[in-house]
């Protein structure tokens, strides 16, 4: 395709040195010659298909590294995921609310927790 253009152009040149840059310029300015090569480079490129999605750029592996982590960071202790490596659980029974106080310091102390 672009080999065709500039063998197109190289042809169309006068023998004078002198004379390519502006001829070449002028042959590679003209809007037919740019339509031709976009149509030919288009149709190098078939479409995607009708609802067919198309991902040029995808942050899927970034935001695997930003959820790992997220979950090792250390929360505070007083902030809304205090406990978040500290189960609040007594055997099966779930323990939340004031109760969960305990639960707390001892997440403190083993240092899930700032």
């Amino acid at each position: 395709m672009l080999s065709a253009l500039l063998a197109a152009t190289l042809a169309t040149l006068p023998a004078d040195p002198l004379a390519l840059p502006s001829t070449l310029s002028a042959r590679l300015r003209d809007p037919g010659v740019i339509r031709a090569a976009v149509r030919q480079a288009v149709a190098g490129d078939p479409a995607p298909p009708l609802g067919g999605k198309v991902t040029v750029l995808s942050a899927a592996p970034y935001r695997g590294l930003a959820d790992a982590m997220d979950d090792a960071r250390v929360p505070a202790c007083v902030g809304p995921d205090g406990l978040k490596h500290q189960p609040t659980n007594i055997g099966p029974l779930a323990v939340g609310g004031v109760l969960t106080l305990p639960f707390l310091a001892l997440a403190a102390l083993r240092g899930r927790c700032n």
